[in-house]
């Protein structure tokens, strides 16, 4: 007996108006209309006075909602300094970074542990070449062979503060990294795709983190051939795109998190990286949040996966109330 065919489906169903017709399905949210629950600043630098109540607000849109910032975490790089009273009107939480040495293959110390998480800022104002992406390699093998270590001679590997959780390594000045060109000879430059490849290679680890801050720009580098091509802001974020999409591919949004300034300020970061240049900041701390939150929405991503890179991965690494 031949094997009986299932009744057809109503052809109602693909009617215009129908629930299976081409056009039924709902469109997509706009990007324009995501907006993350909270806020949680996780690379602050410590001020003596704000500029304004809600710096972080700047260029956004007059109709888009200010979603609360929930906590802040201060960058201090000398351990000594007095915490300012307050970030964004919130109590600070702060954190003592390693700046990995691009010159010497300096693991970070293992002490420089907050709540579980250790900071790496990586001081450049160009694309990290071959042997840079080595140091910085052998800098989280090197974290994670301590954290690997059983504790005491014993059988438990050590795997963070409490030796249940793992231990987390966050990175700071790789998303985005320094900028040198405009979109299109970006795509065929041999940084770019040695940058995609060795972020790739990163996130094989699954304790690391990156920060997404506001670019920099070394001025002489990156107007050689296109002028100043960052003064033009479609290009400019067209080009952060084309990192923070591959970083969101290879890490997932869970493992991106929003921080308002620079991996350090550029006075610093000129004093330290191996290659001194004349440094611009072509998007303002303050116009930061709003410019990631635009290129993260139209990349696709949901309002929970926003509210994660804009706090709640910050929340989950330092473990801060939200």
């Amino acid at each position: 007996m031949p094997p009986r065919r299932p009744p057809p489906f109503p052809k109602s169903l693909f009617a215009p108006q129908g629930p299976l017709s081409p056009n039924s399905a709902p469109p997509p949210p706009s990007p324009s209309s995501i907006h993350p629950e909270y806020i949680i600043d996780s690379h602050s630098f410590i001020k003596k006075i704000e500029p304004t109540p809600d710096p972080i607000y700047d260029g956004l849109d007059p109709s888009f909602p200010r979603p609360p910032v929930r906590s802040a975490v201060q960058v201090k790089m000398d351990v000594s300094a007095e915490p300012a009273q307050a970030v964004l009107g919130v109590k600070p939480f702060s954190i003592h970074p390693t700046i990995l040495n691009l010159t010497l293959v300096t693991p970070p110390s293992i002490t420089n542990i907050a709540k579980g998480a250790v900071d790496i800022i990586v001081p450049s104002t160009f694309p990290l070449s071959e042997k840079e992406w080595d140091l910085l390699e052998e800098a989280v093998n090197a974290l994670d062979g301590c954290w690997g270590k059983p504790e005491g001679g014993g059988s438990t590997p050590v795997t963070g503060e409490n030796g249940k959780e793992p231990g987390k390594v966050v990175i700071s000045g790789i998303l985005p990294p320094p900028l040198t060109k405009t979109s299109t000879p970006l795509l065929n430059s041999e940084a770019y795709n040695l940058h995609l490849a060795r972020l790739a290679n990163l996130s094989l680890h699954a304790n690391v983190y990156l920060k997404a801050l506001p670019p920099v720009v070394d001025i002489v580098q990156g107007k050689e051939s296109e002028g100043k091509w960052w003064d033009d802001r479609q290009e400019l974020e067209r080009v952060l795109r084309m990192y923070i999409s591959p970083a969101i591919e290879a890490f997932g949004t869970h493992r991106i998190i929003f921080g308002s300034t620079p991996a350090l300020p550029l006075v610093d970061l000129a004093r330290v990286t191996p290659i001194p240049g004349e440094l611009e900041q072509p998007i303002s701390n303050g116009e930061w949040y709003s410019v990631l939150r635009r290129v993260v929405t139209q990349l696709g991503e949901g309002k929970e996966e926003l509210t994660g890179v804009m706090g709640g991965n910050a929340a989950k690494v330092y473990r801060l109330a939200h």
